[in-house]
């Protein structure tokens, strides 16, 4: 439901997106066109581990907010992850 309404969202906005949600063991070739990774808050042990192996090939690699996630807040998950990729890309 977090995925559609984010994609829903996006396209409202004009923004192309190829969102997914997948287990981390299955993210095999998808990683490298990958801009955006978002972790699960239940996972967010993950994130160092994530920043460490994936620094330099995704610019944002963001643990989604407990209360956005449990709520299924799009836009803001959303927001806050495309205003950082805005910002890590910009030239």
């Amino acid at each position: 439901m977090l995925v559609k309404k984010m994609v829903d969202y996006a396209g409202g906005l004009g923004i192309e997106t190829d969102i997914d949600a997948t287990p981390f063991g299955n993210l095999g070739e998808r990683i490298n066109r990958t801009d955006i990774l978002l972790i699960g808050p239940q996972v967010r042990h993950l994130y160092k581990k994530f920043s460490v192996e994936y620094a330099g090939k995704i610019p944002v690699i963001q643990v989604m907010n407990m209360s956005n996630y449990a709520l299924v807040k799009a836009k803001e998950i959303f927001e806050e992850a495309y205003t950082e990729f805005k910002e890590k890309t910009k030239n």
